[in-house]
């Protein structure tokens, strides 16, 4: 039987073109990543000098600041459990044990983890089906006003956008209907990543109105499988909780 790494080399010369994970394509000589450093290089453990994830001081927290000023928000994470780590956060940091919270129906499994993990009520945001590709859509704004009008104890909304297709909802007008209720808007943008760094891509969901964010930059930017941000706008959120 031939073995994993022949394989693997194998397949990395058949000039097949990689639209799966992760982001950066296999394109170590592509001058877009003519500076993608060798990671091999680079791996190291905790050891003195490089700080602690988990209570960061130092250089970490000069670095993860230094990306909620590129991406526009208040505080950022990193996250090395890719964008399922971020979504569990979010979800057990905006809601209580027992809370309602109100969730798209086509978001990821780690969101109902979240709901199970909080014994949470979840009401379901179905999105609308593009019949012409038989695909899921986006959400609406009056569909979720509708069921924030039906149930009056919502703790938090989460959405997906885009979704595994692409489709991009309007955050912004999602947002505004979540703030005149009082309610925190969480974004599964895991997708989206790469939003922020054209002017031809939709705008982003912080730049929506999002309270908190959460994305894979191992989708659709050169980085490693499991590489993931969690990014928060402070006002409609606890941090703090979220941590």
């Amino acid at each position: 039987m031939e073995n994993l790494y022949d394989k693997l080399k194998k397949n990395s010369k058949s000039g097949c073109y990689p639209f799966h994970m992760p982001g950066h394509k296999r394109m170590a000589e592509h001058p877009f990543l003519k500076d993608f450093p060798n990671p091999y290089l680079l791996d190291i453990t905790e050891i003195e000098g490089f700080d602690n994830l988990h209570h960061p001081e130092g250089i970490l927290k000069s670095s993860m600041e230094k990306v909620a000023s590129i991406y526009g928000a208040d505080k950022s994470y990193y996250l090395v459990n890719g964008s399922s780590c971020g979504v569990l956060s979010a979800i057990c940091g905006t809601t209580k044990y027992g809370d309602t919270v109100i969730m798209g129906r086509n978001c990821h499994k780690s969101a109902y983890h979240g709901a199970f993990l909080n014994r949470l009520e979840t009401k379901y945001l179905y999105p609308r089906i593009i019949e012409e590709f038989g695909i899921q859509g986006g959400v609406e704004r009056d569909d979720l006003e509708a069921m924030l009008k039906a149930y009056e104890s919502v703790s938090a909304v989460f959405v997906v956008s885009p979704t595994y297709d692409g489709v991009v909802s309007d955050i912004e007008s999602i947002s505004s209907v979540c703030h005149q209720y009082g309610i925190p808007l969480i974004v599964d943008e895991a997708h989206g990543a790469h939003f922020r760094y054209g002017d031809t891509f939709p705008r982003s969901a912080l730049e929506s109105g999002a309270d908190v964010v959460i994305q894979s930059l191992h989708k659709t930017l050169p980085s490693f499988t499991q590489t993931g941000l969690l990014h928060i706008k402070e006002g409609y959120v606890d941090a703090e909780k979220i941590e």
